[in-house]
């Protein structure tokens, strides 16, 4: 105001524009001032959920890594690693077994005589392929049927050569699924026609030729004369597992051994191979401990993210986020949660095998109940704490671990195609924003427009007085002659 009265005492026109603009900033400036406060808090949840959410999913992580290493299982052990490789499920032991390999696995492979060229026509018509068991060596002295449809190749003028036979071969095999695949290989001799089948014994075939004579080089089977020749037969694995012999038709085996998976490299008959997988107590040991630790740093954090005031008048970002206590209670009431089926007298509950909380809150370990756990039920106690971080699937819920990462990940981010409150409260604060510059921008308008008319009246006056001044100046020398 003072600015105002001396312009207009001054005489001078008025800086409208700028007097406008201090009248609407200190309008302005309450309502900003609320804005920008509101706009803070919210962006302070919003980080300490993003913080808070960041370490769920780092405990999750760091337990599938654990799980995943297959630290907790059974240590595979192999005395003839150069025989057969032999790994372990989580969850899996295995006794001390011995096993003999006899005999790997092979799959049949027939071959043609060479030819100089491979675009040289091989003739027209059907290959007709048969899966099933072959007799013998070299030639086909039997054969019995298998499960597997036959495969009819028909040869066509586009496919008249060898390249083209091998084309069409594989473009069947592909669209029916047959076990059998074309190649050529060349070398000194010429080019030829090399076909493969599956492993195991079952999985050999015998091909007919229809059609032109010449494609009668590229028939297999009981009686055949001047067909294709066999390189390899196809065959079983043959092992004896403590002395009892068995058979697969591979040479990778999930089914003999509960929970274990074997790779066989190499058959040496009379070579005895020694397998096992036990777990080492004193890694499940430190593995709950270490969960126990992981627990305390999370929920510590959680605390410290949604406490009180306590009279300081300081609180967390999180001190009234209903997600956080839910996610807190959750990890409070986990140790009490039957994470195993009941088997005799194994423990179920992370309680069982020593893991419990203090009356502050704090996950602690009884380290005779631990120990005892893991030296009398490691399989239980490995169980318990895979099923705790246990992956969803359809139909079936998460470890309670998992359920409290994906529900609170829910509450910081929205479901798909939902909006949190803290996202909600964003937009609604830049709307607010926007009016606010809005009705700041009228406001300025109008001051300006009212201060312009007052500066043209202002100056009319001025003009008006200094009219009459000259004219009783001119008065007043008049009366003084």
């Amino acid at each position: 105001m003072d600015n105002i009265l001396t312009s207009l005492n001054a005489g001078s026109g008025i800086d409208v524009r700028s007097l406008a603009a201090s009248l609407v900033a200190a309008e302005r400036a309450p309502r900003q001032a609320l804005l920008d406060d509101r706009q803070a808090r919210v962006e302070s949840r919003i980080s300490a959920m993003g913080q808070f959410r960041s370490a769920l999913d780092a405990l999750v992580g760091a337990l599938a890594s654990r799980i995943a290493s297959g630290s907790l299982s059974g240590i595979p052990q192999v005395s003839r690693p150069d025989i057969l490789s032999f790994s372990v499920d989580p969850g899996a032991t295995v006794q001390r077994q011995q096993l003999e390999v006899r005999q790997l696995a092979r799959i049949q492979t027939l071959a043609s005589q060479p030819v100089a060229d491979a675009a040289t026509p091989v003739g027209q018509g059907t290959l007709t392929f048969r899966f099933g068991a072959v007799a013998g060596t070299t030639d086909a002295t039997g054969f019995t049927a298998g499960s597997t449809p036959d495969l009819v190749v028909t040869i066509g003028p586009d496919d008249d050569s060898l390249t083209g036979l091998k084309n069409a071969i594989n473009d069947a095999a592909a669209v029916s699924g047959a076990p059998v695949q074309a190649q050529i290989v060349s070398d000194a001799f010429g080019s030829r026609l090399l076909l493969r089948g599956s492993f195991g014994e079952a999985s050999g075939f015998v091909t007919e030729a229809a059609g032109d004579p010449a494609l009668g080089a590229f028939a297999f089977s009981q009686g055949v004369v001047g067909g294709l020749s066999r390189t390899q037969a196809a065959a079983d694995s043959v092992l004896a597992l403590d002395g009892l012999e068995l058979r697969r038709p591979s040479n990778i085996i999930n089914d003999l051994v509960p929970g274990a998976r074997m790779t066989l490299s190499r058959a040496e008959v009379g070579a005895v191979v020694t397998i096992g997988a036990e777990r080492e107590p004193g890694e499940l040991a430190q593995s709950v401990r270490d969960l126990a630790g992981a627990l305390n740093e999370l929920s510590a954090l959680g605390r410290q993210l949604s406490a009180g005031s306590n009279g300081t008048g300081s609180s967390g970002a999180l001190v009234s986020d209903s997600a956080t206590r839910r996610a807190l209670q959750g990890l409070s009431n986990i140790t009490a949660q039957a994470l195993a089926s009941p088997d005799g007298l194994a423990p179920t509950r992370l309680t069982d095998i020593g893991l419990t909380r203090d009356r502050n809150g704090n996950f602690i370990v009884d380290e005779a109940r631990l120990l005892k756990a893991v030296t009398d039920h490691p399989a239980a106690v490995e169980k318990i704490y895979t099923s705790l971080n246990r992956p969803g699937t359809i139909g079936t819920p998460g470890g309670p671990l998992r359920q409290i990462a994906a529900q609170f990940t829910v509450a910081a981010q929205g479901a798909p195609g939902q909006q949190t409150a803290l996202q909600r409260e964003s937009l609604a604060i830049a709307r607010e924003r926007t009016l606010l510059e809005a009705r700041t921008q009228r406001s300025q308008d109008a001051y300006t427009r009212q201060f312009a008319a007052l500066d043209r009246a202002v100056g009319q006056s001025r003009a008006l007085q200094d009219f009459l001044t000259q004219q009783f100046d001119l008065m007043a020398n008049r009366s003084n002659r």
